[in-house]
């Protein structure tokens, strides 16, 4: 469905939209419960975005592309203990504090015993120190979203990791990632090293990784 589409179908039939989201989550509560008959296991991927999955893993968002449709603001959709792996790529930044914490939990739930939980998250010490130091940073490089990057003074390096444009609610650090991992209760957590097979290398050089397990 195209965009013009939809903002005819807001405009001439609001009450459309909330159904046909309504019966995606339908339809994808019956593919997650055709996976779990399957007795596969099962590795997602968390706020894809327009993107679907490749080998094990599948993608939840509010996305056509992705493999399971969802709103993840109404939590994981899948039950206690069933998930082998979970994983997300610059999703968690755009939670508040209180709404990450109880994501993890969320997280922590959906996960096998021993299961993995894999991170990636914007480095903020990038943009401070370059603040702090008075270092000057590329911006073609480090502002790639034009819209949140107001560039009236070095401040606005600031402005930009911590809350790009509205789109933004919380800053990581390497200390910070680890701490609230190991206060939600996560086994072994260590910040790890890039990981081709998951990671995204355009964002590789302002990205903190981390892993954990249940």
């Amino acid at each position: 469905m195209n965009h013009k589409i939809r903002a005819l179908i807001r405009e001439k039939l609001p009450f459309a939209m909330p159904a046909a989201i309504a019966i995606r989550h339908r339809i994808s509560m019956w593919r997650i419960r055709r996976l779990l008959k399957q007795g596969r296991d099962i590795c997602i991927e968390l706020g894809a975005g327009d993107k679907s999955g490749k080998g094990e893993w599948l993608t939840l968002d509010m996305t056509e592309t992705c493999d399971i449709y969802w709103d993840l603001r109404r939590g994981i959709p899948f039950p206690n203990d069933s998930i082998k792996r979970i994983y997300s790529s610059h999703f968690f930044e755009h939670l508040s504090f209180n709404e990450a914490q109880q994501f993890l939990d969320e997280c922590k739930r959906a996960l096998v015993p021993d299961g993995k939980f894999s991170i990636c998250v914007p480095n903020a010490k990038i943009y401070i120190d370059a603040y702090v130091k008075g270092n000057s940073l590329d911006a073609a490089t480090f502002f790639g979203y034009e819209a949140a990057y107001n560039h009236t003074t070095r401040i606005d390096y600031v402005n930009y990791t911590a809350y790009m444009g509205g789109e933004h609610k919380y800053m990581f650090d390497e200390e910070n990632i680890v701490f609230i991992l190991k206060s939600k209760g996560f086994r072994n957590v260590r910040l790890r090293n890039f990981d081709p097979s998951v990671d995204l290398q355009e964002r590789d050089f302002e990205s903190i990784y981390a892993e954990a397990e249940k």
